[in-house]
């Protein structure tokens, strides 16, 4: 009945006006699938040159690797801060917008590395060479891995180079003068005397005292220093991997696993082959066919290759290559070597992406495949991981089950997985238990969701097979804690801030005294002594503040002593009296040094002044791109 009254219904005018709408707007969508094609996203525009959004992306990423490289787990940490990733995108479109700069003046200039010097830098890559010589083989196969041709290889690398000649240029020009670098090198071996005066913080704080109503002044005058961090009360399973010795794998499914993967353990067959490539261009085909003829004349292969090839890496060899194997090269010379049956067998004219080859057999290694007792302990290692893996994996998903059924609970889970519940004080997002000490708990812990519905979190994977479920009890917020929690700490914070007036107190009078002559009976009442610091130097073993302080004290004059307090590493103070400057009046055997740092150092900013004022006279215009994991700007 009711699908009969549904047919009646769609024979109606008005289900057929809704019907050809319905139709019309699926049919306008196809079409504007096909007339509407997505913006080119642009990351910045530099006098006009466009930088791609993927290209800032690429180089986020290699960024973003580059510094998990370098920071660890840190990183991870930091990435949780949208201002830090943001930071981070900002510095790399900066040294891309740079980078266009600087390529642009580069043109402008019309500096352009040689194919010599290119060729050179391409040979020295360590990634081609093979027991430090260049290996024409390796780059082959490199390139090819890489999806990258011999001349994208070739741009990039004369790309770097021009940079470079730029870069030399600017910081090569740069100079010192042999009156600054004397200036320099006579003020660098300078040598001070001074006599000093010790205050000890610790002898003004066992004379100090603070009542508990100046404890709270201070307390409520830097309330800030005692706050608190949000905290939560958790409960906490840890799922690990069972530990699963290559000893107990059975030696029939180590048997099955290789005759189910001999592939795995076979070495291919390999070819070792010589070429002789021509270019393509201009008469390519006609150079090839000559080439040809004369080695169906009788002509060497090698000798042709040397004298005729234009592939230069591997011409002065004869054109030979390294052992190779199907799949690794050009799909076309692959095809054609692993075509040749014979040795000293030569192909016709083979076309690939880099240019126009007649390829010759060397020799021919056939496959081999390694015997079980060889591989046997490997395979058993394998099937061991594979199973903790699998065991783990199946423990894993109905961990994530469990916790999902009883949200309210983690006993369930760690009764049927023979797991330990676990609890934890109120504990802020950097003192979790070790266990726990990952971002994406801390994430989940203080989540605004599980502290409010006091639910079981989903499944949090902790890597090298390991994952957590957690569950908030409680939530405390961040807050500034009660005086009497921190009285003690508040009482000894203010003694100290005590102690340090009274020692600056003293410092200030002790300047007086010394700026007007004989010090002895200040220092005696006071049992505070004076230090002799003679011949001093930049290099010498003391407090670097001390250091900092003294060498840039004025020179004594005749009737005005050169003092200064110094606060030293450990809170203590110290009052500085200069009383000698000995600068040498010959310059030292480290002059040349010297300058050539001085100029270095000129060269430098010579180059990030260039850099700044070509970005002060381009037109640069900064896009707006949002990313999925966050946004720019």
């Amino acid at each position: 009945m009711f699908f009969d009254k549904m047919r009646e219904g769609a024979q109606g005018t008005t289900s057929k006006i809704i019907l050809g709408a319905i139709i019309l707007s699926f049919a306008l969508a196809g079409v504007g699938s096909y007339v509407t094609r997505p913006a080119k996203q642009v990351a910045a525009v530099v006098n006009g040159d466009e930088i791609p959004a993927q290209t800032l992306e690429n180089a986020y990423r290699n960024e973003r690797a580059r510094l998990e490289s370098q920071l660890g787990e840190q990183f991870s940490q930091l990435l949780a801060d949208p201002a830090y990733v943001a930071q981070i995108r900002r510095s790399v479109l900066e040294q891309l917008v740079e980078q266009r700069l600087i390529d642009q003046k580069i043109a402008e200039l019309g500096l352009r590395a040689s194919d010599d010097q290119v060729r050179n830098a391409i040979r020295a890559l360590p990634e081609f060479q093979v027991d430090g010589q260049f290996d024409n083989d390796r780059y082959l196969q490199l390139l090819g891995r890489n999806n990258l041709s011999p001349e994208q290889l070739r741009d990039s690398i004369r790309q770097d180079l021009n940079r470079q000649m730029l870069l030399n240029a600017v910081v090569g020009s740069a100079f010192s003068l042999q009156s600054e670098a004397g200036l320099l090198d006579r003020l660098t071996h300078q040598q001070r005397s001074a006599s000093l005066v010790r205050l000890p913080l610790a002898q003004f704080e066992a004379g100090a005292e603070v009542s508990d109503e100046e404890a709270l002044a201070w307390y409520e005058a830097h309330s800030q220093q005692f706050q608190r961090p949000e905290q939560v009360k958790l409960n906490y399973v840890l799922l690990d991997a069972n530990t699963v010795s290559a000893d107990d794998i059975d030696e029939q499914a180590i048997a099955d696993y290789y005759a189910a993967n001999q592939a795995s353990y076979t070495q291919p067959e390999q070819r070792r082959v010589a070429h002789i490539m021509v270019s393509k261009g201009e008469g390519a085909e006609q150079k090839i066919a000559a080439i040809a003829e004369r080695l169906a004349a009788g002509e060497d292969f090698a000798d042709l290759a040397k004298t005729e090839s234009d592939d230069t890496f591997t011409g002065d060899n004869g054109g030979e290559l390294d052992w190779m194997e199907a799949g690794t090269l050009d799909p076309a010379f692959d095809a054609a070597a692993f075509g040749l049956t014979e040795a000293g067998e030569v192909s016709g004219v083979v076309e690939s992406e880099f240019g126009l080859h007649l390829i010759k057999l060397l020799e021919v290694r056939p496959a081999q495949t390694k015997p079980l007792d060889e591989v046997r302990d490997a395979i058993a290692e394998r099937l061991a991981a594979d199973q903790a893996g699998d065991d783990f994996y199946n423990r894993e998903q109905r961990l994530a089950e469990l916790a999902f059924e009883f949200p309210d609970s983690l006993d369930m889970a760690a009764d049927e997985l023979g797991l330990t519940v676990h609890s934890t004080d109120f504990v802020s997002a950097d003192a979790l238990p070790a266990a726990l000490n990952d971002a994406r708990v801390a994430t989940q812990a203080f989540s605004l969701e599980l502290r409010e519905q006091r639910m079981n979190s989903d499944l949090i994977e902790l890597g090298d097979n390991r994952a957590a479920v957690i569950r908030v009890l409680d939530y405390r917020p961040a807050a500034v804690r009660d005086f009497d929690e921190v009285k003690a700490e508040a009482q000894q914070l203010a003694l100290k801030d005590k102690a340090a007036e009274l020692a600056q107190q003293a410092a200030d009078e002790l300047e007086q005294v010394w700026a007007q002559g004989d010090i002895e009976a200040w220092l005696s009442e006071r049992e505070l002594s004076v230090t002799e610091l003679a011949e001093v130097t930049r290099e010498s073993a003391q407090d670097p503040a001390l250091l900092n302080a003294l060498f840039a004290m004025a020179a004594p004059a005749e009737d005005e002593p050169s003092l200064q307090t110094v606060s030293l590493m450990g809170g203590d103070l110290a009052v500085l009296r200069l009383n000698a400057v000995n600068t040498p009046e010959a310059t030292s055997e480290q002059l040349a040094l010297v300058r050539q740092g001085q100029g270095r150092v000129q060269g430098q900013r010579d180059y990030q002044s260039l850099i700044t004022a070509l970005k002060a006279a381009a037109e640069i215009e900064y896009r707006q791109i949002e990313n999925e994991d966050d946004n720019f700007f």
